[in-house]
């Protein structure tokens, strides 16, 4: 057996993907018994049909950063109809969990995105799954957005996703500096959205995701842990140089290639990347994400015990989680 198969096989590490969304899923509240079973099995089927087509996209989409901007804008543009089918087939919060038992993922951080995903959805599904990690996102025009982060977090709330892109607010607004003094109180980490993404279908400022825009936040706030999510997706660069200036930064690893996760540990250390796939978006994310990590450690890039910080221990340090005892993840006699 190899040497980095023979370590995984010994040490089985957890697995955490700190990046999911779960939507809800009405129609088996009002249909019959018989009618939600059979267009379950038929979500079931059309994901293996979809399969193709994700695979595709996955691909695609680590060569557009390689593109002259005016192209790459168009692209965006047009790829923000890419998640749509998907999510009519693979999306719920049974699909998360039989997408982590295929794939021996631990654990999952499932996020909210009001009024699509609400906050009180997510907190819920996680009372009730001890596998889920509630992170919740106080949407535009909240009234006392600070006293609502604090209610959540007193209902299991963990984490904070903020996401200006998609508010259209710009970062000077008085309640981000409120849910960010909060988040610091409560020491609870902070995903961002980073990235700039020209699709205004998806976003309503999509200028507002680039990293560098939140430096002002990094200097104010220097003992909250910020996770810049994607690693700016289309350019990682500046998300690590971000990270090689402020300690209080790490980075996760969705959708980017094998290169820019092992470019990440080398940067700023594996201790500060986490493993994200921001399922279920595009389709097959977990697979996906799971073998660029592995990549980069058959391909020597990184270390065997860099793949298992990255893949989950990481994160059940920044969360204060109890080691896992899933049979996937405890030590083999």
């Amino acid at each position: 057996m190899p040497q980095t198969a023979l370590y995984s096989y010994l040490t089985m590490p957890v697995v955490i993907d700190f990046h999911t969304h779960i939507f809800p899923s009405a129609y088996k509240d009002f249909l019959p018994e018989k009618s939600a079973a059979a267009i379950e099995r038929f979500r079931k089927q059309a994901r293996s049909w979809l399969r193709p087509v994700s695979r595709t996209l996955h691909k695609t989409q680590t060569v557009l950063r390689h593109l002259p901007e005016p192209a790459r804008d168009r692209l965006d543009r047009i790829g923000g109809l890419a998640p749509l089918p998907g999510l009519l087939v693979e999306s719920t919060e049974s699909d998360l969990r039989e997408a982590m038992r295929e794939y021996e993922v631990d654990r999952a951080v499932i996020i909210s995105h009001p009024p699509f995903i609400p906050n009180d959805f997510i907190i819920e599904a996680a009372a009730n799954q001890p596998d889920f990690i509630a992170a919740v996102n106080i949407p535009t025009g909240t009234r006392g957005p600070g006293a609502v982060l604090k209610k959540l977090h007193g209902e299991g709330a963990r984490i904070l996703k903020i996401h200006p892109a998609a508010d259209g607010d710009g970062l000077g607004a008085p309640r981000y500096k409120a849910l960010l003094r909060t988040a610091t109180d409560l020491a609870m980490p902070v995903i961002l959205h980073t990235g700039c993404l020209h699709s205004k279908m998806i976003y309503r400022d999509p200028g507002l995701g680039a990293a560098e825009l939140f430096k002002p936040w990094f200097k104010a706030f220097p003992e909250t842990v910020f996770i810049l999510a994607h690693m700016n997706f289309h350019d990682p660069t500046t998300a690590l140089d971000l990270a090689q200036e402020f300690p209080n930064l790490l980075v996760d690893t969705s959708w980017q290639p094998s290169e820019s996760i092992a470019e990440a540990a080398r940067r700023i250390g594996a201790e500060r990347v986490l493993f994200g796939t921001d399922w279920p978006l595009v389709g097959n994310n977990i697979r996906v994400g799971l073998r660029r990590v592995r990549e980069c450690v058959r391909s020597g890039m990184i270390k065997p015990e860099d793949a298992d910080l990255i893949l989950g221990l990481n994160a059940e340090r920044l969360l204060g989680l109890c080691p896992s005892t899933s049979p996937q993840s405890a030590p083999t006699s």
